[in-house]
C-alpha cells in the first residue's frame, strides 16, 4: 500500500509541475560556496525545507529521492526555446514536464526502448551511441544513470568507458551548451560516486572540451534532519565494483560515510 500510494503521489506531484512556481521557489541564494567548483546545498537552505516542521516538503520518495526532486526543479525551470536531450528516461515525468512547459522540447533516448529515437519524441538509444547529429542539443542531462554507465557490476551496455560516453554527449552538444546530471553518493553505481571521489569525477570532464564544472552536494549537511547512511543492501554490491581503493577507506566510508546527492553541470567549450 505504501508504495502505490509513493507511486501516486509522484506521478500527482509531477503532473502538477509548474516551471514558474519553480522559478520563484529557487530564485534566492540557497547554496554555500566550498571549493572552488563545488557548493553545498545544507537541508536548512533548501527551499523544500519546512523550518517551523522541520521537514522536506516533497510528498514522495526516499529520503535521497526528495533531494533529486529539489534539484529537478532547480535546474529545469527556464528552458524557453532550448532542445534538450534526456538520456535513459523512464517513468519520472517531472523534469520533462517542467522541460515542456517552460517552453522547451524534451527528446529521450533510453536502451530499452524499441522506437526509432526522433527530436520531440522518446526512442531507442544510449550514451555511447546517441542517434543524432553533431550540435543538435542545448541541454543534455541524465537523473540517476550517469553511475551506471561504466559501472563494472551492472551496466546496460558493455565495452563503453567514461570517455566514450562523455565524447559522445559532447558531440551532439551545441557549443556552448550544458549537461545536468545527478548521482548518489556513497550508495551504489560505478566506484567512484561510491567513495565519493571528487577528483576523479571531476576528471571525466577534459578541460579541453569542457568549462564551467560545477558539483553541488545536496543534502551531506542534513541536519536538523536524519542522517542517510550507506544502505546494507547497496553496500553488499560494493565487493563486485570497488577495484581501485583501499579496504580501509571503504569500510570508512561503510561505517560512517553520508550518503548525499551529487549533481554535476558542466559547458561545451565554443
Amino acid at each position: 500500500m505504501r508504495n502505490l500510494l509513493g507511486s501516486f503521489q509522484k506521478r500527482w506531484y509531477s503532473w502538477r509541475a509548474d516551471p514558474t512556481k519553480a522559478k520563484e521557489e529557487f530564485s534566492g541564494k540557497y547554496w554555500r560556496e566550498e571549493d572552488e567548483g563545488v557548493r553545498s546545498i545544507p537541508c536548512r537552505q533548501c527551499p523544500k525545507f519546512d523550518a517551523d516542521r522541520e521537514v522536506c516538503t516533497v510528498p514522495f520518495g526516499t529520503t535521497l529521492r526528495k533531494c533529486i526532486v529539489a534539484s529537478i526543479e532547480s535546474h529545469f525551470h527556464s528552458c524557453k526555446d532550448l532542445q534538450v536531450l534526456e538520456i535513459g528516461f523512464g517513468h519520472f515525468w517531472l523534469p520533462r514536464n517542467l522541460i515542456l512547459r517552460s517552453g522547451g522540447t524534451w527528446t529521450g533516448i533510453e536502451p530499452r526502448q524499441k522506437t526509432k529515437a526522433e527530436l520531440g519524441k522518446g526512442g531507442h538509444g544510449q550514451a555511447g551511441d546517441i542517434p543524432f547529429e553533431d550540435n543538435t542539443f542545448d541541454v543534455i542531462y541524465g537523473i540517476q544513470s550517469l553511475e551506471h554507465w561504466a559501472q563494472g557490476y551492472k551496466t546496460v551496455a558493455k565495452g563503453y568507458t567514461y570517455e566514450d560516453y562523455l565524447r559522445e554527449v559532447h558531440r551532439v552538444l551545441k557549443p556552448g551548451g550544458k549537461v545536468y546530471f545527478d548521482v548518489p553518493i556513497h550508495d551504489h553505481g560505478h566506484e567512484m560516486f561510491i567513495m565519493g571521489d571528487f577528483d576523479r569525477i571531476r576528471g571525466l570532464f577534459n578541460p579541453e572540451g569542457w568549462t564551467d564544472v560545477l558539483l553541488e552536494k545536496w543534502r551531506e549537511d542534513h541536519e536538523p534532519l536524519p542522517v542517510q547512511r550507506p544502505r546494507p543492501r547497496k553496500v553488499k554490491e560494493w565487493k563486485s565494483e570497488i577495484r581501485s581503493y583501499a579496504p580501509e577507506d571503504v569500510e570508512k566510508i561503510r561505517t560512517a560515510g553520508i550518503a548525499y546527492i551529487m549533481t554535476i553541470t558542466a559547458r561545451k567549450r565554443t
